[in-house]
């Protein structure tokens, strides 16, 4: 079936073609991983290539920051100078910045120092830096999370350790990886193997806990976690062609060879889909009646595309080979992954 959207010169109007490509085959076998909870998601179309116990709650410890960075990213404090307190150091433990009351940073090494190192200091200061409090940010963490679609999500800590009903499932926190990477600042910061903070002016070399970065070229993030009560928690984003692939693992003794195996069988389930479509768009001022509009469009996807097809109702005279008429947009469930012209295949003269 085909959807034909056709665009007037000012009013488009609407017909329908949609084009379904036979759904893609996936890997022959599930994979054998050590997690309690599995989510494997295309990040571009939410589709679920994998999931095990995905909706069952769990804590999820450090990978909680997931959501404290982002919230940062998006307030835009990210070049502020946050001066460290010290109630934003209270009860602590597990500070690997090593931050002390009085110390100057920025709100970009407080999220490197977050995402990589897993400072739950950073963690603090960020919460602060956003809302004034530890309170109010987690509240505003839950806020977030509803409208993330994260209906099995409650956050109690910026940090993600085991203080009050800090909870999450594997499909929340994969919507919330899609968030994370969707944000060019985080998405980058994720994927540093390593970075260089100020503290104080003075500079000093941070690396990150994810051992997938080195691993693979594949692999660009995300964020690493465990504590006793939630065992080792892991999300990583893996770009395959074009696409990128969000797996979690919650309660995963063996988290680095579980996410290589997953990245493996994910990319079983991607097929390249190839097709040119065709129109014919009538001609006004020729003796002809109509030209005939084509694209070309071939993509690597994890289900059937659909190609929406819009185009002008008429064409005015003269037309060249190649002229824009309109354009093909693929998506996969509602997600755009290309746009191609439709162009004229001749020229058509007065």
């Amino acid at each position: 079936m085909r959807v034909i959207l056709l665009l007037r010169r000012f009013l488009p109007l609407l017909l329908c073609l949609l084009l379904m490509v036979p759904q893609c085959a996936y890997g022959a076998d599930k994979p054998a991983v050590s997690a309690d909870a599995v989510m494997l998601m295309d990040m571009a179309s939410g589709t679920v290539l994998y999931e095990r116990n995905a909706n069952e709650p769990h804590a999820i410890a450090s990978t909680t920051k997931l959501m404290t960075c982002l919230l940062a990213c998006e307030a835009e404090v990210l070049q502020d100078k946050v001066t460290v307190k010290a109630e934003m150091l209270q009860g602590l433990e597990g500070t690997s910045l090593n931050l002390k009351a009085g110390d100057s940073v920025t709100g970009e090494d407080l999220v490197k120092g977050a995402m990589l190192a897993s400072g739950n200091d950073a963690a603090n200061a960020l919460a602060f830096a956003v809302s004034g409090s530890v309170e109010s940010f987690v509240e505003l963490m839950n806020e977030k999370a509803l409208l993330l679609g994260m209906q099995h999500t409650h956050f109690a800590t910026p940090s993600g350790l085991d203080n009050g009903d800090n909870h999450s499932c594997a499909y929340d926190m994969a919507l919330l990886a899609c968030a994370a990477m969707r944000n060019a600042e985080l998405a980058e910061i994720a994927a540093m193997k390593e970075a260089v903070i100020t503290v104080n002016g003075v500079r000093r070399k941070i690396a990150n806990h994810n051992k997938l970065l080195g691993l693979d070229s594949g692999f660009v993030g995300l964020k690493t976690g465990y504590t006793k009560k939630a065992g080792r928690c892991l999300i990583s984003a893996c770009r395959y062609e074009n696409n990128t692939v969000i797996c979690v693992t919650l309660g995963a003794p063996d988290d680095w060879n579980d996410h290589v195996k997953l990245a493996e069988y994910a990319k079983g389930c991607y097929r390249t889909q190839s097709d040119t479509v065709t129109v014919s768009i009538p001609l006004v001022g020729a003796g002809k009646e109509a030209v005939a509009a084509a694209a070309a469009y071939s993509v690597t996807a994890c289900a059937d595309v659909a190609v929406n097809i819009f185009y002008y109702p008429f064409a005015y005279c003269p037309v060249k080979e190649g002229d824009v008429l309109g354009y093909a947009r693929i998506c996969v469930n509602g997600a755009v992954l290309a746009t191609e012209p439709m162009r004229a295949t001749e020229s058509v003269n007065l």
